[in-house]
């Protein structure tokens, strides 16, 4: 079970919020720099990790949000967050969107999609969009418990 810490918490409130906030006839509009991200989970940048270049607590952080958001069945909050000078992810957001197991053959696509389903997720306020996105996450955990049954059974 991915579970987060008090930092990634902190971010990951930041991140739904901006979402939350958003125009989903806009979604481009609710990026924000790792750097502005850093400031507004650390104003003070006593974590000088979280809030100056080269980020080295963010990164891990974002990949770990990014897991639990996958898990719930959710898209991934990490695509808001974009690097100053591209206005896009880093290398690190396609390396862990492979890695948690999605298909990526487009990075540039994928991540425009996975953005404006963010934005669309959280945006839209609608309490069921939410509880069938962890009903869709059971579904995918009971149907795996199924099949190691079968397999159990099968063995005896």
């Amino acid at each position: 079970m991915v579970a987060l810490t008090p930092m990634e918490r902190d971010l990951h409130r930041v991140l739904a919020a901006r979402a939350r906030e958003a125009d989903p006839e806009k979604p481009s509009e609710a990026r924000l720099t790792y750097k502005e991200l850093g400031l507004l989970v650390d104003p003070e940048g006593g974590n000088t990790g979280m809030s100056r270049p080269p980020f080295r607590t963010m990164f891990p952080a974002l990949g770990n949000i990014s897991a639990y958001e996958a898990k719930r069945g959710r898209p991934l909050l990490s695509a808001l967050v974009v690097a100053q000078g591209s206005g896009t992810p880093g290398p690190g957001f396609v390396q862990m969107v492979r890695y948690i197991g999605a298909t990526v053959r487009d990075p540039e696509a994928y991540w425009e999609e996975e953005l404006a389903a963010v934005v669309r997720f959280w945006s839209t306020h609608d309490p069921v969009l939410h509880l069938d996105a962890e009903i869709e996450r059971l579904e995918g955990e009971l149907a795996a418990l199924r099949a190691t049954v079968e397999r159990l059974e099968g063995s005896v």
